[in-house]
Order: structure tokens, then C-alpha cells, then sequence
């Protein structure tokens, strides 16, 4: 049985962080930062402390298929109340009004939602505000229960339901930044997207370690983030977004663990085997894909794009082919990149679902 590791990220004091989110999109910014960005930033890390060589020891069992751990994405945190993404499964649910248009917005759920949902169990009374088994954060885009609440930082504890409801974990906005012409001298002013998180809220990260925890390589990734919570994590590094601080926690997922058969629920991207492809994604899977490029450079190379590859977002459901790990690396150089390789982590992060579920339909 795997075994996890839990970390909670603690953004520096008035810092912000970038998370694109598509293409030339730069006044956006996601709440969460994805898997194979996470894994990028890392590599990019370790190259600067021990070389190239030392990156290719870290990298080389990622790229046999035999990875030592899975990544899952970054996500928020509000207080110690770990965040996860909204499965895509059927809720089950008696038919009423205004219930279609909930779960349009919700975007995360606590551990104890997450369980209920992948275990097909119903959920009536924990979107009926009257029952009080449930509470909401973010205007509706997070799912607690009410149990869970003594999870959440200290002043928000004994809110209403209606006040909590609106209390926010995280906050995005455009900033306004200005470019001066090289040659006019005239300035211009552009938006870069900045997501802050509020006093006591945060990110969380989580290792599933597959034989065992790795002392050496925990011991390793622990110096690796604090150095890139230095560094920062996402875009905009240059004008001090990204940074936080780091502390191993023993965060409460209590998630079923990946079965010998039946459906999974990756909480990190996952790009499949051409092997695993395309049972992956058929039977009861439900899934969104991201298409992930961008621009990559060297010293001694000019910037191009990477190679484009289209990854199934976190929350997705597939059905497992063969024993796993599921997914893989990408080699993602453009043609005519003559440098070291450029790896897109594709990896699935899994959980297990229940019987229920398995034989049961669900929504996308």
C-alpha cells in the first residue's frame, strides 16, 4: 500500500502567486498550481544546485516508468483543511431546484466530500443548507462539512453559515504593470494575474510514496522546496511572486487507496501511455483535458515553444490498464533544440472509488 507524505506551503508575507492559466491569458490567475509544473519547477531548482548530472540521477527512474513517488498538484489550503479538486462523478442527489447550478461553481471539496462523493453515498442533506452537515466557502466554489470546520483558520470558525459562505481562501485579480519601449522610450501599461491567500490559508502538496518513504530522496525534496519557496513558484518570479515557506504536515486525506481493479481519480494531471491508450478513457471515465504548451529557453538557445501535449486535468476519472503507475514523462524539445531534454511530468496521483460507483453511471 502506498504511503503518504503531506506538506503545507505558507506564502511569505504580501507575496502573490502566478498561475497561468492559457495561452497569452496573463491576466488570469489559477488558485492551484498543476502537477507538471510543480515537477518542472523542482528539476529547474535541482539543476541549479547540483547540475546536470544530478538531475539526470533524479530524473532517470521518472523516465524508466518506475517513479519512487507521485506528485499531486498544489492546492489551496484554508487553515489545515487540505483542499481538493471536484471529482468528476455523479453526485447523488433527489432532484431540486438551484442544485444544477451549485455544482456548476464548485471547484473544491474537503477530504470528507471527496470521500462521500467517490463512495456514491448521497448527498441531499449536505447541500440543504436546513440540515447543517455542510458549509461553503469561496461564494459556493468550496465543500466542507460542517465537521470540518475546526479545520479552518481560528476567526472564521464561528461564523454563520451565511458569512462563511463568503470568506475567501484565495483572491485573483490583474495588477497593473508597466513596459517601457526599448527604443521610443514610451511606456505601456499590461495585467499579470496575482493570486494571494487570505491570513492563516495557503497551499498544501502531497507525496504518494509507491514502496515505502525514501529517506535519502525525502531528505533531498525537502532542501529542493525550500530552496524553490526562495526562488518562487509560477510565473512572475522576477518581481517577487511565488514565494513561501515549508513545513512537512500531517494534513487529514484519509482517501481510499488505488485498487487492484476498477476506476481511479488522479489528483494530479495525467498524460497516458500510448499503451494505455484508448481504454484509459473509456468504460465509466469522466474527464477534462488542458493543453499544455509555452516557451522554454537555455543559455546558449533562443526561447521557442515546447511541444504541446494534452494532459487529463485533476479531479478526472480513467480506468487503469495494467498494474501502474499510470501515465509518463514527455520529452517535450522542439525540433532543432539542441540542449538537455524538457520533461513534462504525466503522471497520475490516484485514489480509489468504490464499488458503488464502479457500476454506476456519472456526469462529466
Amino acid at each position: 500500500m502506498s504511503e503518504w507524505t503531506t506538506y503545507r506551503l505558507i506564502p511569505k508575507p504580501g507575496a502573490g502567486f502566478h498561475f497561468g492559466l492559457r495561452g497569452l491569458e496573463q491576466e488570469e490567475s489559477a488558485p492551484h498550481c498543476p502537477s507538471d509544473t510543480l515537477f518542472a519547477a523542482l528539476v529547474a531548482t535541482l539543476a541549479d544546485l547540483a547540475g546536470g548530472e544530478g538531475v539526470d540521477t533524479f530524473v532517470a527512474p521518472f523516465e524508466r516508468g518506475q517513479p519512487p513517488f507521485l506528485l499531486t498538484s498544489v492546492f489551496p489550503r484554508a487553515g489545515d483543511l487540505p483542499l481538493l479538486p471536484f471529482p468528476q462523478v455523479k453526485v447523488d442527489l433527489q432532484p431540486g431546484p438551484g442544485q444544477r447550478k451549485l455544482l456548476k461553481r464548485m471547484r473544491y471539496v474537503s477530504p470528507a466530500i471527496c470521500r462521500r462523493l467517490l463512495g456514491g453515498q448521497a448527498m441531499d442533506g449536505y447541500l440543504d443548507r436546513k440540515d447543517q452537515k455542510a458549509a461553503f466557502l469561496q461564494g459556493g466554489r468550496v465543500w466542507l462539512t460542517a465537521d470540518e470546520i475546526d479545520a479552518l483558520p481560528t476567526d472564521w470558525q464561528d461564523s454563520e453559515p451565511g458569512e462563511l459562505r463568503e470568506k475567501r481562501v484565495w483572491a485573483s485579480k490583474p495588477i497593473d504593470r508597466v513596459t517601457v519601449d526599448r527604443v521610443s522610450s514610451a511606456s505601456a501599461i499590461y495585467r499579470i494575474g496575482r493570486t494571494a491567500y487570505a491570513p492563516g490559508c495557503g497551499l498544501w502538496l502531497g507525496l504518494q510514496w509507491l514502496d515505502g518513504v525514501d529517506l535519502r530522496l525525502e531528505d533531498q525534496l525537502k532542501t529542493l522546496l525550500a530552496h524553490l519557496g526562495d526562488r518562487g513558484l509560477g510565473g512572475e518570479r522576477s518581481v517577487g511572486y511565488g514565494q513561501f515557506t515549508v513545513q512537512e504536515a500531517d494534513l487529514a486525506l484519509d482517501l481510499p487507496p488505488a485498487p487492484a481493479d476498477g476506476p481511479l481519480l488522479t489528483l494530479s494531471r495525467y498524460l497516458p501511455r500510448d499503451s494505455e491508450l484508448p481504454d484509459a478513457l473509456r468504460g465509466v471515465a469522466s474527464y477534462r483535458l488542458d493543453a499544455v504548451a509555452g516557451w522554454l529557453g537555455a543559455p546558449g538557445q533562443k526561447a521557442q515553444r515546447r511541444k504541446q501535449v494534452r494532459l487529463l486535468t485533476e479531479g478526472s476519472l480513467f480506468e487503469p490498464i495494467g498494474s501502474g503507475p499510470w501515465g509518463r514523462l514527455a520529452d517535450v524539445r522542439p525540433q532543432g533544440w539542441e540542449a538537455h531534454a524538457i520533461w513534462r511530468y504525466g503522471y497520475a496521483c490516484p485514489v480509489g472509488l468504490t464499488s458503488a460507483i464502479r457500476t454506476g453511471g456519472h456526469n462529466a
